[in-house]
């Protein structure tokens, strides 16, 4: 494969070669520098980076991992934005796998809980999760270890709490349009946000004198 181009960026080089556009650290790049119209062996060089890179980007992902939890994709486009390529990337995360640094069941657990503790639906959670690259099968696990007596209880709360901001002579109608919408928005389904919307009004009339 021909270089097409190469241009410095702050402390890295940008390297263009057909659909190939990868970054090199400006030491790598002056220990093997890499002109256009060069011819450029991919895999060769990738194999080369990798014998430079893999403990520095191992470093880097232990260090974003003390921070929080990440999953994989997630983690795995961190290293990629900042110029790894795929090699180097898989064998760090390979690593902090075989190590237990880094669990994506785990993690989906840990979100959703969380996530759930801030009265967030499932819908909501699941997209989250989707997001960061968590599988299907770990995000159905994740929220089929949550109450959902507990979501329920959370949308009652939310829905409660929106029915008591009402304004004065609002229409009811609008009003339950008004706190669906909310409901909805933070990840509960239609039918969930009906039983909590009930349950509310359902309260705020116990609780009128």
């Amino acid at each position: 494969m021909v270089i097409d181009s190469v241009r410095k960026l702050r402390t890295r080089y940008v390297v263009q070669a057909g659909d190939e556009v990868f970054q090199v650290p400006g030491p790598l790049y002056r220990e093997r520098p890499l002109q256009e119209g060069e011819e450029l062996d991919i895999e060769e060089y990738d194999q080369w980076l990798l014998t430079r890179q893999y403990r520095p980007a191992l470093e880097y992902a232990v260090s974003l991992l003390a921070q929080r939890p990440f999953a994989r994709q997630e983690l795995w486009d961190r290293l990629r934005r900042i110029g790894y390529r795929p090699a180097v990337c898989d064998m760090a995360l390979y690593k902090l796998e075989r190590h237990g640094l880094m669990d994506d069941t785990d993690f989906a657990r840990r979100w959703a809980a969380s996530r759930a503790g801030r009265k967030l639906g499932p819908h909501r959670i699941r997209q989250e999760l989707s997001r960061k690259g968590v599988s299907r099968e770990d995000a159905d696990e994740a929220l089929s270890a949550l109450d959902e007596d507990g979501f329920l209880e959370a949308a009652v709360q939310l829905a409660d709490r929106a029915l008591r901001r009402g304004k004065p002579g609002e229409d009811p109608r609008r009003t339950d349009q008004r706190v669906l919408a909310m409901l909805a928005r933070r990840g509960y389904s239609f039918d969930l946000a009906r039983r909590a919307l009930l349950q509310a009004r359902a309260g705020a009339e116990t609780d009128d004198p």
